[in-house]
């Protein structure tokens, strides 16, 4: 069981941190410190992207869905095993604007989300979303929130790896609808930089 959790492990490893953005405007890359997180948590930190009061959950949202609800326009980059869709959504968080990065890879659900504060010029195929749908958080953590109030909402982090990355990852041996096993990891990233968040991600992959 634990050769197969490595295996996994590494693969899904190198497939987040595989990616860089295709141009200037696209998700930002994973940090390499994803590696040495040890899975402390039997639930996820956080598993959705919040709207407001709607949510795009990882897996169970087709990126389809996604894109239908929020109008968004979706790009693809890679080929092959290393194929994903992505999509922008844009808003604002304590005055200051911001993107999430709603991301598909090898599949059809939506895997990631990526929070960032958005650069000088928000890019046009950014997808502005109303009041009504903000502010945008995975799960309950946000942009701007102190570490305190991080620690405070989601536990004890399982690794911090001394450049600002914090992680929450948690591994669940689940049944799925054939009533087989399979094991399902789940990452909540934290950039905290002078105190306060300055992006996040969120990321979960499947034994096939």
């Amino acid at each position: 069981m634990r050769r197969r959790l490595i295996i996994l492990l590494t693969g899904a490893i190198a497939c987040l941190t595989a990616f860089s953005p295709a141009h200037a405007d696209g998700p930002f890359g994973y940090p390499a410190s994803l590696l040495d997180a040890p899975a402390t948590l039997d639930e996820p930190a956080a598993n959705f992207l919040r709207l407001g009061k709607p949510k795009i959950e990882l897996w169970n949202t087709p990126m389809e869905a996604a894109a239908a609800f929020t109008g968004a326009t979706r790009l693809r980059e890679g080929r092959g095993y290393f194929a994903r869709d992505y999509m922008c959504l844009s808003g604002t968080e304590g005055g200051k604007p911001v993107l999430a990065w709603v991301i598909s890879s090898d599949t059809k659900n939506v895997t990631e989300v990526q929070l960032e504060y958005a650069p000088d010029e928000t890019p046009g195929f950014c997808k502005k979303m109303t009041a009504e749908h903000l502010p945008l958080r995975l799960g309950k953590v946000g942009l701007g929130m102190t570490k305190a109030d991080v620690l405070k909402t989601v536990g004890p982090a399982s690794y911090a790896d001394g450049a600002g990355w914090h992680y929450w990852f948690s591994q669940q041996y689940l049944r799925n609808s054939r009533n087989l096993q399979e094991l399902e990891l789940t990452w909540l990233a934290v950039f905290i930089q002078k105190g306060r968040v300055e992006k996040a991600f969120i990321s979960l992959v499947k034994n096939p």
